[in-house]
């Protein structure tokens, strides 16, 4: 008798310590609704290089965020300038290029986005192609095609409620490759630099609150 009275008190301290504990923190805090979540889009440069060479791409992001600290979209980059690699010379003409594009999705976690200077961690993935062309051609050479990941780090600053300067860096990291052809050059692994204008309602809520 005396063992079960022991046992029903020590079950029922157990409950009482579990009911004034605090309820675990989450990503969302318990509170993940369409009012939490936003949309936006981000028009931004990417400077690096490409092949040895020193270029650059035209970004162009949107995604959706959800309580306004984890972020989920896509991306599309376009060579802003040709660069011809030293590989070229002697082998190729002299109007011979590479071309470029990048396209793939990308992951950001955002602390404290309601402060005005604030950090977030990008983390994009997708494909990368070089092509060969030539000025005057009316084909163009092969491609390339090499998947790659790149983390980031980034300082984002208010501006407006409804957009946000950021820039930072990245390191881009060439993994498989999907497509080969001789003579292409390898894009190789490099330092990345960017800045862009986030554009959008980060949260719903904001809407509401006006």
């Amino acid at each position: 008798m005396k063992k079960t009275f022991l046992f029903i008190a020590f079950i029922s301290l157990s409950l009482t310590s579990l009911k004034a504990q605090e309820d675990p923190e989450t990503l969302f805090d318990g509170k993940l609704s369409f009012s939490n979540l936003g949309v936006f889009v981000d028009p931004g440069f990417q400077a690096t290089q490409v092949a040895g060479e020193n270029t650059g791409y035209f970004l162009f992001r949107g995604g959706m965020t959800f309580g306004d600290k984890l972020s989920l979209g896509g991306f599309y980059g376009q060579m802003v300038n040709d660069i011809r690699p030293a590989s070229f010379e002697n082998i190729l003409p002299a109007r011979a290029h590479v071309d470029s594009y990048q396209a793939g999705g990308f992951i950001e976690y955002t602390l404290q986005a309601s402060k005005m200077v604030h950090l977030t961690f990008p983390l994009s993935f997708g494909i990368m192609e070089l092509e060969v062309d030539e000025e005057g051609r009316d084909f163009d050479y092969e491609e390339t095609k090499t998947f790659f990941v790149e983390p980031g780090a980034q300082v984002e600053v208010n501006l407006h409620r409804f957009a946000r300067l950021h820039a930072g860096v990245g390191y881009r990291v060439m993994t498989g490759s999907i497509e080969d052809f001789p003579g292409v050059p390898e894009a190789g692994n490099a330092l990345t630099f960017q800045i862009g204008l986030k554009m959008g309602v980060f949260n719903f809520n904001q809407l509401k609150n006006r």
